[in-house]
């Protein structure tokens, strides 16, 4: 297979290598790049495209000259397009999905991130992302609160492959790496206020303070966003009666009496929240202030402090389906208060008395969250049920997200702050050391719905609490004559804090209470990164390598409060980690884990012109292993009956080939950048469904194979054209004993195709311009879940974007008015699914309108 893909691949390098001679004629010279530069974005304006400068490789170098697949989206260009969260850039890279919405979570804060087909879909501190994200150098390690606000930026890089030399741990997808702009030496005002669909009020702005112009600079940089919730919640109006109790497929069936509490009685504690009207606003507020002071031209330093809170409602949640099986077949089962009902459902169930003694068993312990209630079999006639009567359909019978009957947790709170301290020196003219030191502070309550019905079935809240510390040391520069461009490196991660998870099901029949699980982890790196000119202007090659240990210790807490294991399962005591305590489920005592990796990069570029560079490279990175939290029964050896210890899971690897040809064609007016790659994707860490527990473990191995395309064009002077398509076919080669897939599914959150395409025409008039702008994006068929579950799968959807910006002769003031998703798709962007329970899924926002205002001095 791996042959077939590089034939294709070495064909297309050839033919382009053949026609760049021709091509040459037509074009004029490379532009320059200074890699002094001090500025991390330079876009010089030629006869057509802007070159921009990136530092993916840790150094000031055109993106044309960057020999890895990567997106480059400037200050400008966000603005251009109305982007203001890193969620929307997402859309302008091939092969890139990102999402602001995790399955089990219910907070727009997070970041879901895949690259290339990897990426994690679960915001768990258990779990590791797959691309790592980089603010000013700095790696966020937590997705929580990584869906940062595009303030006052320089430029996003989206690095696609694994990034494991220079960017290191968990970069086994890609990288993001987003930098801010530098205050400057003079004058800088930039507001704009902006208000749209559903009470939509953002307030953005950005001023220079040059305290002593050459020596002392300084920014700030604010930002706060306002949206009122898109998905209102309504009362229950529907039956209330009829309550049949479907159970395992079996085709029985029980008739129920007639309810009349639409609330239901059982009530459990949310952590630190509140509940909302509506699900789906936006209540956010960032700052950034920024300090950087040149005593010196060789020696600068930059202090940079950030802030983030969030104080929003949750991201919708939609029941799309119910499954009524073990857990709604029980709940069911016990509001009848039927006996006869009891010892049916226990027959056909092979539950036997187990059945009649939890629905007769008050609900939780005198030391749990939600203290003792009464049972469900005593309220009889007083709750309804649950099945698929709670699913809101338009009437072409498709699901109308937009309402909801649920009541439960509906918020989203996250403070998020770092301190951020750098400092470069230049040793001499060729040589340069830089310190990046930083500490940051994350701490987030956020819960959900899930259940979508009056009454809870399912409604988690968390609480993170989480401090990480960072240390990197650069040594850069150049020797033999700059034929030599080099950096060394070592780097050092602390990471620490605490979890708790309250998680209720069916009314209570089950309580997971995860009161402060702790986690520490600690990394420590060795780096170094080389291009090396053996031709100069003509040929290079590339030698990067890392090795990175670290240690990881968790200590878990997890209970069921209702002891749904002992009651019903009639488990005893001795599987039990603490037998004397049967509603503990964790292991007891810390945990402790140890990695080591050696990730290298080896590449070589071939320049046959000035304008076109062909490329070549074999990269690898790893992602940590850790432990699966999340278990509803303990977990012990079926065949001993003796507890098992913590379950673990170990680090996955990638290892990408690529191929690629970078080009500015056509007197600079033409870019088009081509990459074909192949990855092997081993030991992947999946999660899926072990009863109603989440469970990750190393699941088997996997083939990726892609294309990327990305096309920049000024054809002539203010039309701007921009388009890109990426295809990945991705596969399981192989699948462990015990993972509850057959290995012919599709990747989660890994469409086939990716595609976008813009263009805009700047209208000139009088000394006012007018641009209006049209964007469209495609993905084909996403599924949300690696079972692959049906219901909770995107179709393939086109998504049409438009403004039209007008700018007064000054150039001061601008007006930029737009609408997004026009044809109002929706689509599933996340779902969850409790094999034996609930579907449930979050849409896309319909289309809203914008107008924003803008003012720069």
């Amino acid at each position: 297979m791996k042959t077939r893909v590089f034939h294709s691949a070495s064909a297309l390098t050839v033919a382009l290598a053949l026609m760049t001679p021709q091509i040459a004629a037509a074009q004029d010279a490379e532009t320059s790049v200074d890699q002094d530069e001090a500025a991390p974005m330079a876009e010089e304006r030629q006869s057509g495209l802007n070159t921009i400068v990136v530092t993916a490789q840790r150094r000031a170098e055109s993106a044309q000259d960057v020999p890895i697949s990567i997106t480059a989206v400037s200050a400008a260009a966000l603005e251009q397009k109305g982007l203001t969260s890193i969620v929307d850039v997402g859309s302008q890279a091939p092969n890139v999905t990102l999402k602001n919405s995790a399955s089990f979570a219910g907070s727009s804060s997070i970041l879901v991130s895949y690259i290339r087909g990897i990426g994690q879909n679960d915001f768990a501190f258990n779990l590791e992302p797959g691309v790592g994200i980089y603010v000013d150098g700095v790696y966020l390690a937590r997705n929580i609160g990584a869906n940062v606000d595009l303030l006052d930026l320089e430029r996003i890089e989206v690095l696609k492959g694994p990034q494991g030399t220079l960017f290191g741990r968990n970069t086994i997808g890609g990288a993001l790496n987003i930098v801010t702009r530098d205050p400057g030496d003079d004058p800088y005002v930039k507001a704009e206020v902006t208000t749209g669909s559903f009470g939509r009020i953002d307030v953005r702005g950005a001023m220079d303070l040059p305290i002593a112009p050459g020596t002392l600079t300084g920014s700030l940089a604010f930002s706060t966003k306002h949206r009122d919730g898109w998905q209102e919640r309504i009362p229950y109006t529907g039956p209330t009666d009829n309550n049949p109790i479907f159970l395992l497929g079996s085709g029985g069936a029980f008739g129920g009496p007639t309810n009349t509490n639409a609330d239901n009685q059982f009530i459990f504690p949310i952590q630190n929240g509140e509940r909302f009207d509506s699900s789906g606003g936006e209540n956010q507020t960032s700052a950034r202030f920024k300090l950087v002071y040149t005593p010196t031209s060789r020696f600068k330093v930059t202090g940079i402090v950030d802030y983030l809170n969030v104080d929003q409602s949750a991201s919708p949640f939609s029941i799309v389906d119910v499954n009524q099986e073990l857990y709604v077949a029980l709940y069911n089962t016990c509001i009848t208060g039927d006996p006869g009902v009891y010892a049916a459902v226990g027959a056909l169930t092979g539950l036997g008395g187990g059945v009649a003694a939890l629905c007769n068993a008050p609900r939780g312990n005198p030391n749990s969250p939600a203290g003792v209630q009464p049972s469900l079999g005593s309220q009889a006639g007083q709750n309804l049920p649950y099945d698929d009567r709670y699913v809101i359909r338009n009437a072409d019978g498709s699901i109308n997200p937009d309402l909801s009957y649920a009541n439960g947790a509906n918020f989203d709170k996250v403070d998020n702050w770092g301190v951020n301290f750098q400092m470069e020196y230049d040793l001499t003219d060729d040589i340069a050391v830089k310190s990046i030191t930083a500490y940051r502070v994350l701490d987030s309550t956020f819960g959900a719905d899930i259940g979508g019905a009056p009454f809870l079935t399912l409604a988690p809240s968390f609480e993170t609490n989480e401090r990480q510390f960072s240390q990197e040391l650069q040594l850069s520069g150049t020797l033999m004559n700059d034929a030599w461009n080099f950096v060394l490196g070592g780097y050092y991660f602390h990471e620490y804090g605490t979890l708790t998870d309250l998680v209720p099901f069916a009314a209570g029949l089950i309580q997971i209470n995860s009161p402060d699980n702790e986690f520490d982890t600690k990394s420590y790196a060795i780096f170094s990164h080389n291009d090396i000119e053996l031709i100069p202007d003509v040929l290079s090659i590339t030698l990067g390598a890392r090795y990175t240990y670290e240690e990881k210790e968790f200590t878990g807490t997890q209970r069921d409060e209702n002891n749904f294991g002992g009651t019903v399962l009639g488990l005893p005591p001795f599987v039990y980690p603490d037998p004397t305590d049967l509603n503990r489920l964790y292991p007891l005592g810390q945990n402790r884990q140890t990695f080591d990796n050696f990730s290298y990069r080896l590449g070589a570029q071939f320049y046959p012109t000035d304008d076109v560079m062909l490329y070549a490279s074999y990269a690898t990175a790893f992602k940590g292993g850790g432990w699966t939290t999340r278990l509803t029964v303990p977990n012990f050896d079926p065949t001993t009956l003796t507890p098992f210890p913590a379950p673990t899971f170990g680090p996955e690897e990638a290892a990408t080939a690529e191929v690629g040809v970078k080009s500015e064609l056509f007197y600079n007016r033409l870019r088009l950048n081509v990459s074909v790659f192949n990855t092997e994707y081993d030991n992947i860490q999946l999660t899926f469904q072990n009863g109603s527990s989440p469970v990750t473990a190393n699941g088997g191995d996997g083939r990726i194979r892609g294309i990327e395309v990305e096309m920049n064009a000024e054809p002539i002077d203010n039309w701007s054209l921009d388009a890109s398509v990426g295809y990945l076919d991705a596969e399981y080669q192989t699948i462990l004993p015990g993972v509850p897939l057959t290995g012919d599914e599709s990747f989660v959150n890994t469409p086939k195709w990716t595609a976008q395409a813009g263009t805009s025409y700047t209208i000139e008039t009088g000394g006012w311009s007018i641009t209006p702008r049209v964007d469209w994006n495609y993905a084909s068929q996403v599924f949300n879940d690696e079972a692959n579950t049906p219901v909770l799968a995107a179709d393939p959807r086109s998504i049409f974007n438009s403004s039209l910006t007008v700018t007064e002769p000054s150039g001061r003031f601008s007006v930029m008015g737009g609408v997004t998703n026009l044809t109002d798709e929706r689509y599933v962007v996340s779902g969850y699914t409790n094999a034996l329970a609930i579907y449930s899924a979050t849409y896309s926002r319909p289309r809203e309108w914008y107008l924003t205002l803008r003012y720069q001095l």
